[in-house]
């Protein structure tokens, strides 16, 4: 790592934890500069400002989370453990994330149009994700042949399901078995497309 990204990761680690405690409002310039140990012309040499440095934490977390979907799933050789394993790592994440969750939930308003294109950009991504497995399952034989448009419209299902559990899981997860929702949700999927 070179100097500048030492210094980003340095300052989005500090903007992380006191998002996370004190909420997006509450948290300050100088409340991120200070944990951070950097003075404040430096955050401001990065980023215009704070929403600008939530946006980047967020960011920052949304390339961790695909990043570990990835891994998992190419780990994998089927397309119906590819599906379950995609959801479970979600799942994880938003409950290791759920602070900055929280917040982004308690903040919405103000922060909907901020995170807004992230989202967009994040979905965006995990659909082309499952839309590789489940194409990968029809070429394998694992799933009966769909049409381009039939997969995209999967996708898009099984990424507004997940969409509907990122409430329950981020607020009270303790209430919520995950993973047997996302199979559950698998098993539907592959009743319906398997051979």
């Amino acid at each position: 790592m070179d100097k500048d990204e030492i210094v980003l990761s340095e300052i989005l680690v500090a903007a992380k934890s006191l998002f996370g405690k004190f909420g997006l409002k509450k948290t300050t310039i100088d409340d991120i500069a200070a944990a951070a140990g950097k003075g404040k012309s430096t955050l401001y040499y990065y980023f215009p400002g704070k929403n600008e440095i939530f946006a980047a934490v967020v960011k920052d977390e949304m390339k961790s989370v695909i990043r570990k979907l990835r891994e998992t799933v190419n780990g994998l050789l089927s397309a119906e453990d590819k599906l379950k394993a995609f959801l479970n790592v979600q799942s994880i994440a938003i409950q290791e994330f759920r602070s900055l969750y929280k917040v982004i939930f308690e903040d919405m308003i103000e922060c909907r149009r901020m995170l807004l294109p992230l989202r967009l950009k994040y979905e965006e991504t995990q659909l082309g994700m499952i839309s590789e497995i489940i194409l990968g399952g029809t070429q394998s034989g694992e799933f009966r042949e769909l049409s381009a448009e039939s997969i995209h419209k999967m996708s898009f299902v099984l990424i507004v399901a997940f969409r509907g559990l990122h409430f329950p899981l981020s607020i009270n997860p303790s209430e919520v078995q995950s993973h047997e929702y996302f199979d559950e949700l698998v098993d539907m999927l592959i009743e319906g497309i398997g051979k």
